[in-house]
């Protein structure tokens, strides 16, 4: 379980199928990265919203088994070597919840359509597959790439969120063009509500 407050920065090192995917993140030089030194074999880390499990590391690198599941269903499939993805170690009790309960398991993928600089803030539009929509609420809550963000307006088959200069500098966030895919988890909240009202209807 993670908070979508982004500690880190990794670069991808290196990408490889020997048998599933793998996949190596270097964090030598990420601005304000925390220390990774105590982070266990084992241990669960979210990239750019994809919970993975830290298979083996050293002083700069971080190395990751990847599913064929997890790169049909994220924006694994878009990575490159050089790319820059959003690292969080996994919420340990008695830690601040900054932002929302995020979970690291995405849900579906969604397009930029739109950046606009708005005094010093960024409004980003994001097109997302229409079924999912629903589970949309302005003011409510959803994580892209990894990272807590508040949903500003939602049409038909989008939605914008605004992000804070800060975030912005410190995240995957400044290397955003249109048409770039994003990972989107959606609000758990959301989903529990759906289950409830769906229970409430086939017991009615």
């Amino acid at each position: 379980m993670f908070t979508g407050i982004i500690s880190h920065l990794g670069k991808i090192e290196n990408i490889t199928h020997p048998n599933d995917w793998e996949v190596a993140v270097n964090v030598e030089n990420s601005k304000n990265s925390p220390d990774f030194d105590g982070l266990l074999i084992g241990a669960s880390v979210s990239c750019s919203g994809i919970c993975l499990t830290l298979k083996k590391k050293n002083e700069t690198t971080l190395l990751f088994d990847v599913s064929d599941e997890t790169v049909s269903k994220t924006n694994f499939k878009n990575w490159r070597i050089g790319d820059f993805i959003n690292l969080e170690k996994s919420l340990k009790v008695g830690d601040e919840i900054g932002g929302h309960f995020v979970y690291g398991h995405v849900d579906t993928t969604a397009k930029v359509m739109e950046i606009k600089k708005i005094n010093g803030s960024f409004k980003v539009v994001f097109l997302v597959n229409k079924k999912f929509m629903k589970y949309f609420a302005a003011k409510g809550s959803v994580s892209i790439d990894g990272v807590s963000l508040t949903v500003n307006e939602i049409l038909e088959e989008s939605f914008s969120v605004n992000i804070v200069p800060f975030t912005w500098d410190n995240t995957s966030f400044k290397y955003y063009k249109k048409d770039t895919i994003v990972n989107v988890e959606i609000d758990i909240l959301a989903r529990y509500l759906e289950r409830i009202n769906l229970s409430n209807w086939l017991f009615y």
